[in-house]
């Protein structure tokens, strides 16, 4: 009864903040753990057999160096093409059904490649590219739960805390993905954050509704100040006008920017690891700290 009545008293749409940070936080955790693991998984270990003796134990998977980079690359196959169908797929079906179906999907296959990695490395670029495509729709689904749920005065900080979840989940899963690693299996540095998920996804699509006037518990001051305080909606279609887009210098400078930033980021984050590991010696969980 306790727990009721504080659920109650929560706003809604600050608890749909909260679950959509731990739901970034989730996916990137998913979407960041292949390039430490990959380095436990491909990199001989040392077991002590007894007081004076240690045994080398080989590499779980014997890839080589141009295969990894096509497990690591072929995430962002995907991730390219996919960002704008999944708009159009969040104004169809709804933003909340979209980021749940995307991160449970995502949860699902991260699981189903530990169980295929004794297969060739091609399943893994058949897996990987699907992961990409469930995570490409999260951006686009959240632009459209918040257009339905954020007031304008509460906009900005409910989506930066949401969003927030995102650098989050990179960070957890190069500071613990390496421990894990090293200590226990790779395999678990999938089952964790993937059991994590699939948890998440029963509480998001208990505990949230499409919109305010859908929610079954939101009381109705909050309706009402959500429903005051929104943007008036635009009910015609409108044309859009792709050569001003595409002519614009702004456009143009931004996407330069965002290239070159993404470029640098997405290297070091795939490319890290293996580096720390391989070239500079350092141990998994050492490298995945530093990374």
């Amino acid at each position: 009864m306790a727990l009721s009545n504080i659920y109650n008293q929560i706003p809604k749409r600050y608890l749909l903040s909260l679950l959509g940070f731990f739901g970034l936080l989730n996916a990137y955790v998913l979407r960041s753990n292949l390039p430490i693991t990959i380095v436990a998984m491909t990199t001989p270990t040392l077991e002590k057999s007894s007081i004076n003796t240690t045994t080398i134990l080989p590499a779980a998977y014997n890839w080589s160096t141009i295969a990894q980079g096509h497990i690591l690359s072929s995430f962002y196959y995907g991730y390219v093409v996919a960002q704008i169908p999944a708009g159009f797929l969040a104004t169809r079906f709804g933003g909340r059904i979209l980021f749940g179906g995307s991160i449970g999907l995502l949860a699902f296959l991260s699981i189903s490649s530990v169980s295929s990695s004794a297969r060739k490395e091609a399943l893994k670029k058949v897996l990987r590219p699907k992961c990409s495509l469930s995570i490409s729709c999260i951006y686009p689904s959240l632009n459209d739960i918040w257009s339905v749920w954020a007031p304008k005065k509460d906009r900005s900080k409910l989506a930066m805390f949401t969003l927030s979840g995102a650098y989050t989940g990179t960070f957890v899963a190069m500071l613990f993905g390496g421990v894990i690693a090293a200590n226990w299996s790779w395999a678990w540095v999938f089952y964790i954050p993937g059991i994590s998920a699939l948890v998440w996804v029963v509480v998001w699509f208990y505990l949230t509704a499409n919109s305010p006037s859908t929610h079954p518990t939101i009381s109705y001051e909050e309706a009402k100040y959500i429903n005051d305080n929104m943007d008036q909606a635009i009910s015609r279609k409108q044309a859009i006008p792709w050569k001003d887009i595409l002519t614009a210098l702004p456009v143009w400078a931004t996407i330069v920017a965002h290239f070159g930033t993404d470029w640098v980021v997405f290297t070091l984050s795939t490319e890290l690891p293996t580096f720390l590991v391989k070239s500079l010696g350092f141990r998994v969980d050492a490298a995945g700290v530093l990374a």
